[in-house]
């Protein structure tokens, strides 16, 4: 179908405000995790789901509403997915319990599955060839400001008046959203042959999704060996050796994996995946320690602010890292990128009550430098290496692994941060001779949350037992951040192999 007249600067307007918005609330709210789990009453197992379920959601939705774009319209698209994170900013801001927010959460990552796409898609029918580098440009930088100013954003609300001010807000930038697709996206053409919507392969791939991280996510407080945790890992590989045995045969596939034996395309997609790992995992783990009433004890503003370099520095080597790209090849910015977040997160394990703020400077400028040199440039050799027809297809394999690197950052990252803070509290209860406490009252400690130690302490037979549940729970967050920080220690540098041995310069 013909467009009507295309207001390309609308066009541009209204998807660089969309990815700010999602970029925004991927990162504010892990500004709120102490809040959260003090007033909602959360264990630390239960407020990584309230971070995942937004993940998983983009993760098993992105693919098949990246194709929904291609036959209902951007315009219609535009405003299901607003209509989704809309309903889910709503229940999210009223939640009473963990069970609610984590469903107003999986709301908004649906919301988000069917923006992302759409407003990649809604540039590439907007702009010429030659004025898409730009306008591109335009919408990472959007996204890139949203990430970085997305914790001190979640932390002045959090502080000035509530956590639940962040999502209230949302709805503000929302409606008007609303208007600006309303207005903008309608002239945009559809394409000549909308591909067919493969519902079967996207079931597939969504529970396969849901199973494994699920049984990772759960793993660390069921027992690895119990029913339901075993039970789920193997039917998720079940289900993910049927997703490829049924792609292989159709004739429109939701992913042609032909593409996978790419080497610079399935290297982009790892290294895509294991940064993700990185950028989500930095943010979530230090508001969790630094907010610890037992470690810095720092306000959701002063932790926002502490990050702030970190912030900054990802956004700012992001917008040179593609100039970079095209001097010297992917390998570098990639590879070097990846080594640089490995030794920031190695510095960040050896964090402790003698760290001062100086300390932090090091490890968080490197991490952010590192992961602004590799954030974007690990999706570009996957998009280069493909034929331009299949560019829409490789940029939704690229966010299902960019979210499902999200997912596996907090679900195995939890899972050691909950399994090594849990032993290390118990050992030493142990050793002060205080009777044991129960693991689920050990889990919603190492919150740092001060309900939550107060729990611990009258677990533990009250207040002549004060002093050492608290060295218990401090020793116990201590040594389960720097189980988390080697988890991204090691992806990155995994991460930076792949990257220096599969990716080529490009051209």
């Amino acid at each position: 179908m013909a467009a009507g007249t295309v207001n390309r600067r609308g066009v541009l307007a209204t998807c660089a405000l969309a990815v700010f918005v999602i970029a925004l609330n991927t990162t504010a709210i892990n500004a709120a995790v102490n809040a959260l789990a003090e007033d909602l009453d959360m264990s630390a197992s239960t407020l990584s789901w309230a971070i995942n379920a937004y993940m998983l959601a983009v993760a098993a939705l992105v693919l098949p509403a990246g194709r929904l774009g291609d036959i209902l319209g951007m315009r219609e698209v535009f405003l299901i997915g607003f209509a989704l994170f809309g309903a889910g900013t709503v229940v999210t801001a009223v939640a009473q319990d963990g069970d609610m927010l984590i469903a107003g959460r999986a709301l908004q990552g649906a919301g988000a599955a069917f923006l992302m796409p759409a407003s990649i898609s809604a540039l590439n029918l907007a702009f010429p060839p030659q004025e898409r580098g730009s306008a591109f440009g335009i919408w990472g930088a959007a996204a890139g400001i949203g990430f970085a100013v997305g914790p001190l954003y979640g932390g002045l609300w959090t502080d000035g008046l509530s956590w639940r001010g962040i999502y209230w807000a949302d709805l503000v930038m929302i409606a008007g959203l609303v208007v600006l697709s309303v207005v903008f996206l309608g002239p945009l053409p559809r394409q000549a042959r909308a591909p067919k919507l493969d519902l079967v392969g996207a079931g597939i791939l969504a529970i396969a999704i849901l199973l494994i991280i699920s049984a990772l996510q759960r793993g660390q407080t069921a027992g690895w060996g119990a029913a339901t945790v075993v039970g789920s890992l193997i039917a998720g590989a079940a289900l993910v050796a049927v997703f490829l045995i049924t792609e292989a045969r159709r004739a429109e596939p939701m992913v042609h994996l032909r593409l996978l034996r790419i080497r610079a395309y399935a290297a982009g997609n790892l290294t895509t995946l294991l940064s993700t790992i990185g950028l989500l995992g930095f943010l979530y783990f230090f508001n969790l320690y630094a907010q610890s009433s037992v470690t810095f004890d720092y306000s959701a503003v002063k932790a926002s602010l502490v990050l702030l370099p970190y912030g900054l520095c990802l956004f700012a080597t992001s917008l040179v890292a593609g100039r970079l790209v095209d001097r010297v090849g992917y390998r570098l910015p990639v590879g070097g990128g990846l080594v640089l977040l490995a030794i920031a997160a190695v510095l960040l394990a050896t964090v402790d009550d003698s760290t001062t703020l100086s300390d932090l400077w090091l490890p968080l400028i490197l991490g952010g430098v590192g992961l602004g040199a590799c954030f974007a440039t690990a999706s570009a050799p996957a998009m280069a290496a493909v034929p331009p027809d299949e560019s829409g297809e490789a940029a939704g394999t690229l966010n299902v692994s960019r979210y499902v690197g999200g997912a596996l950052g907090i679900a195995v990252g939890g899972a050691l941060f909950i399994g090594q803070g849990i032993s290390t509290m118990n050992d030493e209860l142990a050793a002060a001779g205080v009777p044991a406490v129960d693991d689920n009252t050990l889990d919603t400690a190492l919150t740092g949350s001060p309900t939550a130690l107060e729990s611990a302490i009258d677990a533990a037979g009250g207040e002549q037992r004060r002093a050492a549940v608290t060295a218990a729970a401090r020793s116990g967050i201590e040594a389960g951040f720097a189980a988390a920080c080697w988890m991204i220690a090691v992806a990155a540098a995994l991460g930076a192999v792949i990257a220096f041995v599969g990716l080529r310069r490009p051209g």
